[in-house]
């Protein structure tokens, strides 16, 4: 058996309406114009501060020279709701429900605070199945450090490691672990699939148990 690792933005579930919303409610607070989905779509994926930084250097500078406040501002816009607006990719509930009957241990490790996380993947019922996270605040690093991939791995039964994401740092996270790595290439990714290091890519989430499976074959016992 396997323990298959999700990111959450841009492979399970398609957040970016609500970030994009939320950007938008701290530009209309600066008196600033807004942003569209493509370019909120390549901010996201560092964390929060990220791309709160991001959208306030990309809309003219950031105010009073400081991203914390603003970052504090985000955040509450953001726990207001942060489930309207984001929809879980199609496939995503049948594949999860296809891989814990395989007997495979599910865990998500994503950029997002662990709160909201927590309450998307129990309102859109993603958890259960999904039984491990770990958060862009459960340790005090983030992605691509390893160590996020390690204590969500560390929540689940023992086996191998695989982690499922969309993003050039997704990608950078399996290497640093030493893990196969497939690819979602639905989600945000800014690079083509060929630069990115993966084992498997996919679009159609129908084909991730059998990919999953095929990689455990490969595995030497």
């Amino acid at each position: 058996m396997a323990r298959v690792i999700f990111d959450l933005d841009g492979t399970l579930i398609d957040s970016n309406p609500t970030l994009m919303a939320t950007a938008n409610g701290l530009l209309a607070d600066l008196g600033r114009p807004g942003i569209d989905a493509g370019t909120c779509a390549g901010f996201v994926g560092h964390g929060v501060e990220v791309l709160v930084e991001r959208v306030l250097r990309h809309t003219g500078g950031i105010p009073g020279g400081e991203v914390a406040p603003h970052v504090v501002r985000f955040r509450a816009l953001y726990l207001c709701d942060p489930v309207t607006g984001t929809a879980v990719y199609p496939g995503v509930a049948a594949a999860l429900a296809a891989l814990a009957a395989a007997g495979h241990g599910l865990g998500v490790c994503t950029q997002k605070p662990d709160a909201p996380a927590r309450v998307l993947l129990e309102a859109l019922r993603l958890m259960p199945p999904v039984a491990a996270l770990t958060g862009g605040d459960s340790l005090g690093v983030l992605k691509p450090d390893p160590r996020m991939l390690a204590h969500t791995a560390g929540q689940l039964p023992p086996g191998e490691v695989i982690y499922v994401g969309d993003s050039e740092t997704d990608a950078e996270t399996a290497r640093r672990a030493g893990v196969p790595f497939l690819l979602h290439t639905e989600g945000y990714r800014l690079s083509p699939v060929a630069e990115l290091p993966h084992a498997a890519a996919f679009a159609d989430f129908a084909e991730l148990p059998g990919l999953v499976a095929g990689l455990l074959a490969r595995t030497p016992a």
